[in-house]
């Protein structure tokens, strides 16, 4: 059973990387499963989309909260933009000259897609390979700033959206879409479960739900805090 406990932020979070995990593990495993996959994932998508349109409209509706996050979507932006920049300059070197994949665990272009938490790791790990490789990187001082500003945007970000999350909002659509997502998200686990098992798969289910998980692996997921007030 989905956890009753999980809150608004976490209905996305949850179910972002549900949707992206099945993929990963089931996605062509087992032929006669995957329409109901589909239709699943589908659903999930749409009650996750569901719980974040009510979710943004409750927020837009209380001033401070509509600041917070008109104000931290600079910052974000500015870090997304600055690791495309970066990844073209290192791919503008004489190749062999620099190691670019020292510098990037993903693609730059999937790293940019990343929610605040995974930027700012990237960005820490460019910044530990500069020290390590930047003798070969050109303008590495230039970039090294650049980098370490966005990189400190985004702790205004992660600040900003710690306090967006304990705060408790109320809409009239909020709640019911929450419920609605925890009856889907609770049957696109009993359908995982089954193709698991029919697959002969040895993946374990917290490895695709992260609710279920001792120490949680999706981005913006807590081990140790309470999630914000639910209803």
């Amino acid at each position: 059973m989905a956890d009753a406990y999980i809150d608004y932020d976490e209905t996305r979070i949850y179910g972002e990387y549900a949707i992206e995990q099945i993929a990963h593990h089931l996605a062509g495993r087992l032929r006669e499963f995957e329409a109901a996959l589909h239709l699943a994932v589908s659903a999930l998508r749409a009650a996750t989309d569901g719980v974040a349109q009510q979710l943004h409209q409750a927020r837009s509706a209380d001033p401070e909260l509509h600041e917070a996050t008109v104000a931290r979507e600079s910052p974000l932006a500015e870090a997304r933009e600055v690791i495309v920049r970066f990844a073209r300059h290192l791919e503008s070197h004489r190749p062999g000259s620099v190691p670019y994949g020292a510098f990037f665990v993903e693609p730059a272009s999937t790293l940019s897609q990343r929610g605040p938490q995974r930027l700012l790791a990237a960005l820490d790990h460019v910044l530990g390979s500069l020290d390590e490789l930047g003798g070969s990187v050109r303008e590495q001082g230039h970039w090294r700033d650049e980098i370490a500003r966005a990189r400190h945007g985004l702790d205004t970000v992660l600040a900003t959206d710690q306090r967006i999350r304990s705060r408790k909002v109320r809409g009239p659509g909020l709640e019911t879409a929450r419920q609605h997502w925890l009856r889907v998200y609770d049957a696109t686990k009993h359908l995982v479960a089954a193709a698991l098992a029919l697959s002969g798969s040895t993946v374990p289910m917290d490895e695709i739900f992260d609710d279920l998980a001792d120490v949680h692996h999706a981005e913006g997921a807590r081990d140790d805090e309470p999630g914000s007030e639910v209803g």
